[in-house]
């Protein structure tokens, strides 16, 4: 079994995200990405084609850009106990599926875990305090 990232958008934000991952981590995860509507082939063909070269007893994390945007419809029928969809992506929230010490499936509760996680990470800036001491990163 080998854990898949797959990030799929709008554009080209989906190959920056993976370049900036890449960049960031040095990873054993399989990450690829989809740049939805690059071409004339219909996004559902262009899923359609990724997910004919994933593994049945890979584990996947496909991660979108927008809640019910095409992109993410798109991934929709390929949802199963190994296959999880995860939308509103951003960067400390696809790292911390790559960065996850667990070499099995992760459970259900470790993926909401992650998605909580991330999403403490998304702060008002202005709003938050921060002691002279911290690290810039």
């Amino acid at each position: 079994m080998q854990r898949t990232i797959i990030i799929a958008s709008h554009h080209r934000l989906a190959e920056g995200m993976t370049d900036t991952l890449k960049y960031i981590i040095n990873s054993s995860c399989s990450i690829k990405y989809l740049n939805g509507y690059m071409s004339n082939v219909s996004i559902e063909k262009d899923v359609q084609k990724l997910m004919s070269n994933v593994h049945k007893q890979d584990e996947v994390f496909i991660f979108t850009d927008i809640l019910a945007g095409s992109v993410n419809q798109a991934f929709m029928p390929y949802m199963s106990s190994h296959i999880h969809l995860i939308t509103g992506m951003n960067l400390p929230l696809i790292m911390s599926f790559i960065l996850d010490p667990n070499k099995g499936y992760l459970t259900d509760s470790d993926i909401k875990k992650h998605v909580e996680e991330a999403k403490k990470a998304i702060i008002y800036v202005n709003d938050f305090k921060v002691n002279d001491d911290d690290d810039d990163e």
